[in-house]
């Protein structure tokens, strides 16, 4: 932890879950109440991250024209990839005295790359380590048919994640990776993120109020 008190803190949850409204949210307040933050994502908007979105919707192409998709192995591989730079600059931020907000991290490559059973949370963290470690996660709990309406209702291209049967198997990985999570990336508050977007904030800021 920064001497400067600067904290790195997490979004975390399903697609659809509302962790970038409510990252969002938490570096206005941030702003509003004049203390310096920076706002991020991953997959970044860096070379590498760029074209793990393209993938990720589908908008990048396999040589004999179908979807490209590597296959959770690679992906994870481009993830650690593109966090190791980005954990650079988040480094940098903090040591600048900003608190970092993050919109999905670490946990989300557990939780996503172990689709494939044959990858397993060792490995993750594995490919990982060296890493950024957040302060603390915050984990947006909603139900996955909710997630999937507030999905239906949004713009943009759809990831290739966001089917049923892989939002169910997800938020059942988020579950048990939980402790092995927290053993090595610190703790995770569980909001219910079916509240209001006001309430789902003021849970967020009233936990911060106690670190």
């Amino acid at each position: 932890m920064p001497q400067n008190d600067a904290r790195f803190i997490v979004l975390e949850g399903l697609d659809g879950a509302g962790t970038t409204t409510q990252a969002a949210r938490l570096q206005a307040y941030f702003t509003n109440h004049a203390l310096a933050s920076f706002i991020t994502h991953e997959p970044t908007r860096d070379p590498i991250g760029a074209f793990i979105r393209r993938i990720l919707t589908g908008q990048e192409q396999a040589a004999d024209g179908s979807h490209y998709h590597p296959g959770e192995h690679a992906l994870g591989l481009m993830f650690a990839a593109d966090r190791r730079a980005h954990s650079r600059i988040i480094q940098e931020r903090l040591a600048l005295g900003e608190h970092v907000v993050c919109d999905r991290y670490l946990f989300s490559s557990l939780a996503y790359q172990t689709l494939d059973r044959t990858v397993t949370p060792d490995w993750v963290i594995d490919i990982n380590e060296g890493c950024a470690v957040p302060d603390v996660t915050y984990f947006l709990a909603v139900p996955v048919d909710e997630c999937l309406a507030r999905l239906a209702a949004r713009r943009g291209d759809p990831s290739i994640y966001e089917t049923r049967a892989h939002l169910h198997t997800i938020a059942k990985n988020y579950d048990r990776l939980l402790p092995r999570y927290e053993a090595g990336f610190g703790r995770v508050v569980r909001i219910d993120g079916t509240q209001s977007v006001d309430d789902v904030q003021r849970a967020i800021l009233a936990d911060l109020g106690e670190l």
